[in-house]
């Protein structure tokens, strides 16, 4: 089955059948705006252990070596961070 995007000024349109009547359509509309996430502490030990092992999986043009993945790094940042 094929998806239908639709733009909110074609989709009010659709609704308002087709009379151009836009402007008192989008009065109505109300915007959900996101809420700001609460900012979380900082863990300084698991930025030296994410420097470390970003330090050992990466080349000196900041690649990462062959076959390593973010993944690793994270997960050699937590090996580390369990170690200190």
């Amino acid at each position: 089955m094929a998806t239908v995007t639709m733009t909110m000024e074609e989709y009010l349109q659709l609704l308002n059948g087709l009379n151009g009547n836009i402007d008192s359509a989008m009065a109505e509309v109300s915007v959900i705006e996101d809420k700001p996430k609460p900012q979380r502490k900082k863990n300084p030990k698991l930025k030296r252990a994410l420097t470390e092992a970003n330090r050992r999986m990466r080349l000196k043009s900041d690649k990462l070596r062959k076959g390593k993945t973010q993944s690793d790094v994270m997960r050699l940042a937590h090996r580390l961070l369990k170690k200190m």
